[in-house]
């Protein structure tokens, strides 16, 4: 049974239209939202920490004092993984930096992850 009123289409179409619609539109999006992403401190944008400058105010601490902390647990966790060297917490934070500054779209997390690479 479908409700229909002249000249207009059946509630049943509309609503296969609008369910085919809403489809479409989950199929096209971007791959990259499907990713779980972070939140908090490490779900940060790099951009919070493409300078220095922008390191000392509170979320560039924050995202600092959260990387050293991603840091330590990974080396921590015992697996073993090949590291970049770790020159202290001033060269980790500069290495942070100059990997937001080249990377802004990126998170912060992202920043602390690329001291373990192939």
């Amino acid at each position: 049974m479908s409700i229909t009123t002249p000249g207009h289409f059946s509630l049943g179409r509309s609503l296969a239209r609008a369910g085919l619609a809403l489809c479409l539109l989950c199929a096209t999006a971007p791959a990259k939202s499907a990713v779980p992403r972070l939140n908090g401190a490490g779900g940060l944008s790099c951009r919070v920490l493409d300078s220095p400058a922008k390191a000392r105010l509170p979320q560039g601490r924050a995202a600092l004092q959260w990387s050293f902390g991603y840091l330590t647990g990974r080396v921590q966790s015992g697996t073993g993984e090949p590291h970049r060297r770790f020159a202290g917490p001033d060269g980790i934070a500069a290495g942070i930096i100059a990997y937001c500054r080249a990377h802004p779209e990126r998170q912060v997390a992202d920043a602390a992850a690329d001291f373990f690479g192939p």
